[in-house]
């Protein structure tokens, strides 16, 4: 395509009905099309992008969440009108108030706080529960930081060991454009799949269509991960259990024997790659001299990996070999063994296998990161400004923030919290400790559609509207295309609810702020997307914008291809696996010190009291939290506990049991599944069941997050896969 597409991916409208065309604005990592069949005011159908697949130009249907939309916007227990609360703290008893009265309220005891405790004391609980260019979290940021500042939490709790480790190797700041087009997974002779899973985690509309695509034209596609995953079950042709945390131990182990047996691309790490050998590094702090153990001791053999990971040493090597000889091949590396507690050292370990088997820049090839938007569309968000303070967590502390302040080393007591479509009372670790940490916070507003876990504490409950009654746009995250979707208005504003920017716009108001929001919806929509969309309204009328692909489907192409006047932008110019900025400053941080190349690192969790690690993978009936409060969307993926026959069969378990999950933090109640799909002495609980603790604070409804750990990963990566537990029967 070398011009910008308009076209409206849905049917014909029978008579008396309305058909609008818009996409769900969750963090799913899809960007798919919804169309909305209106009667009589109401949205009575919901369809999708019901086009044949063509890799040329493919069409963007929704999952079983897009057509659960219909469920979620006419559900009972949508929030109607604002509420104050009439009861203790997470009782769930509110009253009615007029908006008035709540946004006098919210206006009047920010003021107060403002005032006597300054504004670090306020922290932004915002996040991407309604998420588009112009409403939800940008909103929140936009009217927060021209109130004077807040508390950030400040790392990406999806993602941000890849975050991390991308710009340290690559020098490339924008990690959503460091991987390669899924256009380009059928250039791969092999596929290295290592806990990506996009067949549950939607990452990217179209992308299972690809990888089919690819295998249906001879390329090969391992996976490897804890689980065997339903991208495993559709795609393999081999799968490799792992234990969770371990992956850095197998990918260097590979490294070993590519570089032990010379299988590794020296010509190509000579001119492009900084760090395997001694010759630009100080002597013995090569790569290299750690894979053969030269300063340790340890050769970082098969052997050596096979105790720690559970992968027989003989399928590491036979793996390793595989991949250096496969020409090209591409490791797409999953978030999930990032979000360990060593998250960075996965994702630069793997970066350092698709280095110096040259496989970086190359079509068919790939950096190893997972994304790949390698090219953006230039379509822009409410712009937010800059946090007036330097007041910034960690996102994974945020329970030991509130339970500890500024005697904890934090830079406030938290006295007031914001959550704009925000849910991370239930998303963040540590659930209970999170709700018992309120005690000093004198305030917390909640703005939503239901009454979340989150908004279950808050003083101040405001409704917020749905994506279906407002205008927006939005694109693509991970890669699948470059494209748009306006996301048109389909029904009016149900009950009380009013927009995000709208309510923000009211509270700037009573507080003095000038400037907040001098355009109407229209009006930022077209100058949001004016760099991309040339006829902005061909594109609201058609509903979806095609934009031409970059030169490139493959991220750092130009960088190999012309190095002279394309370096990477390290320091060295080169892709870091010796990273110059690490041997500078080890603990940047603070959080802990990280080696200037990857390094093996164990977990220190007590695996003698709790001997089963938890991971926590994606549902496919919800995007996080969003949807669980849907029975009809549930039955998609219903909510278990994963179990190896052996792990089961020693406790008296049995399929179907329900049973107590638990370690020192806290514990869940769920039904086991009894399967073979999940490696011994591992166990899966699904991310995002809302939080529902009994009076024994035993939650019932299988939260992860009340068994995982508020820590963070050097690089401030949530750390959610690291977990130890043991399971009993009820």
């Amino acid at each position: 395509m070398t011009e910008t597409i308009y076209e409206a991916p849905r049917a014909t409208a029978t008579t008396g009905e309305t058909i609008v065309t818009s996409t769900c604005g969750h963090n799913c990592g899809g960007r798919c099309v919804v169309n909305a069949h209106v009667s009589d005011g109401r949205i009575v159908h919901i369809s999708t992008d019901a086009r044949r697949w063509n890799p040329d130009h493919p069409p963007l249907p929704a999952c079983a969440r897009g057509v659960g939309q219909i469920e979620r916007t006419y559900h009972p227990d949508r929030l109607k009108y604002p509420m104050r609360r009439s009861g203790p703290r997470g009782s769930g008893q509110y009253q009615r108030v007029s908006w008035d009265e709540a946004l006098d309220t919210v206006a009047n005891q920010m003021l107060r706080i403002r005032a006597e405790y300054g504004n670090a004391a306020i922290l932004d609980a915002s996040r991407t529960g309604s998420q588009s260019m112009l409403h939800g979290r940008v909103a929140a940021q936009r009217f927060l930081y021209m109130f004077g500042g807040c508390t950030d939490l400040w790392s990406n709790m999806s993602a941000e060991a890849e975050v991390f480790s991308v710009r340290i190797t690559y020098g490339e700041k924008d990690y959503k454009s460091a991987g390669r087009e899924p256009t380009d997974y059928v250039n791969s002779k092999l596929i290295l799949m290592w806990g990506w899973s996009p067949g549950d985690g939607t990452f990217g509309t179209g992308t299972m269509q690809y990888l089919k695509h690819a295998k249906q034209n001879g390329t090969r596609i391992i996976c490897v991960d804890p689980r065997v995953t339903m991208t495993s079950r559709q795609l393999a042709d081999e799968h490799i259990f792992i234990r969770p945390s371990t992956d850095a131990a197998a990918l260097i182990a590979m490294a070993y024997v590519i570089v032990s047996e010379q299988l590794h691309d020296q010509r190509y790490c000579d001119r492009y790659v900084h760090g395997l050998d001694e010759r630009e590094v100080p002597p013995g702090a090569s790569y290299k001299s750690y894979l053969l153990g030269l300063n340790d001791g340890q050769p970082k053999t098969p052997e050596w990996a096979a105790e720690i990971t559970g992968i027989p040493a003989a399928t590491i090597r036979r793996l390793a070999v595989e991949f250096a000889s496969t020409k090209p091949a591409a490791i797409q590396a999953g978030y999930a063994a990032g979000r360990t507690s060593y998250g960075e050292q996965f994702h630069r370990a793997a970066y350092a296998l698709a280095a110096i088997t040259g496989n970086v820049g190359v079509r068919g090839g790939g950096s190893g990161v997972s994304n790949g938007a390698t090219g953006r569309a230039g379509i822009k968000s409410l712009p937010i400004g800059k946090n007036p303070i330097e007041a910034k967590v960690a996102s994974p502390l945020l329970a030991d923030l509130l339970a500890r302040g500024k005697a904890g080393g934090y830079p406030a007591d938290i006295r007031m919290i914001y959550s704009s479509g925000g849910d991370l009372f239930n998303q963040c670790p540590n659930a209970g400790k999170l709700a018992a940490s309120l005690d000093n916070v004198e305030f917390i507003v909640a703005q939503d559609h239901f009454l979340t876990p989150t908004a279950r504490l808050a003083d101040i409950l405001l409704p917020a509207t749905t994506f279906w009654e407002r205008n927006d746009v939005h694109t693509p995250w991970s890669g699948a295309g470059h494209y748009a979707i306006y996301m048109r208005q389909a029904i009016e504003p149900m009950y009380e609810c009013r927009n995000d920017i709208d309510i923000f716009n009211e509270l700037s108001r009573r507080l003095g702020i000038h400037g907040y929001n001098d355009r109407s919806e229209t009006e930022w929509l077209k100058e949001l997307t004016a760099d991309a969309v040339g006829d902005f309204d061909s594109f609201a009328e058609q509903g979806v914008a095609r934009f031409s692909a970059p030169p490139d489907a493959v991220a750092f192409a130009k960088q190999i291809r012309d190095p002279a006047h394309h370096k990477f932008a390290t320091p060295s110019g080169k892709i870091e696996i010796y990273s110059t900025v690490l041997a500078e400053q080890p603990n940047p941080y603070g959080l802990g010190v990280i080696p200037p190349i990857p390094t093996w690192f164990a977990a220190d969790d007590d695996r003698q009291r709790f001997p089963l690690s938890l991971c926590t993978p994606k549902s496919r009936a919800r995007t996080h939290s969003i949807h669980g409060n849907q029975p009809g969307l549930a039955r998609v993926d219903p909510d278990t506990v994963w179990m190896h026959p052996q792990d089961a069969a020693a406790r008296g378990i049995k399929h179907g049991q329900r049973v107590r999950v638990f370690n020192d933090i806290g514990a869940t109640e769920l039904p086991a599944q009894v399967t073979d799909r999940i490696a011994p002495g591992v166990v899966s609980i699904k991310e995002g069941a809302w939080y529902t603790p009994g009076a024994n604070g035993v939650d019932s409804k299988g939260s992860a997050n009340v068994l995982t750990t508020d820590r963070a990963a050097p690089s401030g990566a949530t750390t959610y896969n690291t977990n130890q537990v043991q399971i009993e029967p009820v």
